[in-house]
């Protein structure tokens, strides 16, 4: 009975050992994971960062697109009515030179 139990207490040994080795080796895994989480969760927060960068110069840039389209259209309409009054101020200046022609002509006439 001996050799029996000599038996069963090296395969018990070796059941022992071969657990502490599988405890070592999950406890490596999980320090391992947690640094690559903790390294994951920083990348995430850069990256988060330059996101919030960037859309508020989006937002930046579209506020100022807004502001020039509005200044553009504002300029517009004063260009149209400058122009408009320069069309009438020569069509004034045309009839006012073709009155003053015509009594030249009837000037010369008389």
């Amino acid at each position: 009975m001996e050799s029996y139990e000599f038996a069963a207490m090296i395969v018990v040994l070796l059941l022992m050992f071969g657990t502490i080795g599988a405890k070592i080796g999950t406890t490596q895994l999980i320090a391992r994971m947690q640094k690559q989480i903790a390294e994951v969760g920083g990348v995430k927060q850069q990256v988060l960062n330059r996101l919030k960068v960037a859309q508020s110069q989006k937002d930046l840039a579209v506020k100022n697109k807004e502001m020039l389209e509005a200044k553009h259209a504002k300029l517009e309409k004063r260009l149209k009515r400058m122009k408009k009054d320069i069309s009438s101020l020569e069509y004034e200046s045309d009839e006012r030179k073709k009155r003053q022609e015509s009594q030249q002509d009837l000037r010369q006439v008389d």
